[in-house]
């Protein structure tokens, strides 16, 4: 049967062989977006206000300290206003902050601003 109305079987097999494979990645790709929301800080209504900027503030212990570079690292507790658990992490310094008073080992109250993952320290206090 080689009229032009049908295709070869081969044909329709190779066709549907590509169509498959070039489905799949893409559907993996969209379950594991969906896991994201189960993470904390990636629930869908924080997502959608990646671009707002937002102030929030914190406790918790230096751990590291580079002067230089103007970077803190801080062992801080839950950050409600961001949805971030309780982690240690290592942030940028506003160029106003002082670093020359702080040490490892300070308690500290600390301000971030930004927006999405990327936030930056905007003042430190000492805890009381």
């Amino acid at each position: 049967m080689d009229d032009a109305r049908f295709p070869p079987l081969r044909a329709v097999l190779a066709s549907a062989l590509i169509s498959a494979t070039l489905t799949l990645p893409v559907s993996g790709a969209l379950a594991q977006m969906s896991d994201m929301k189960k993470m904390p800080g990636m629930n869908g209504s924080k997502m959608s206000n990646t671009k707002k900027a937002t102030t929030a503030d914190a406790t918790g212990t230096i751990t590291a300290l580079n002067a230089a570079n103007h970077q803190i690292t801080f062992d801080h507790g839950p950050i409600p206003a961001i949805d971030w658990p309780a982690m240690k992490m290592e942030f940028a310094v506003a160029p106003s902050v002082d670093l020359a008073k702080l040490k490892t080992g300070d308690k500290v109250k600390f301000t971030l601003s930004g927006s999405g993952n990327t936030y930056t320290v905007q003042s430190i206090s000492p805890a009381p």
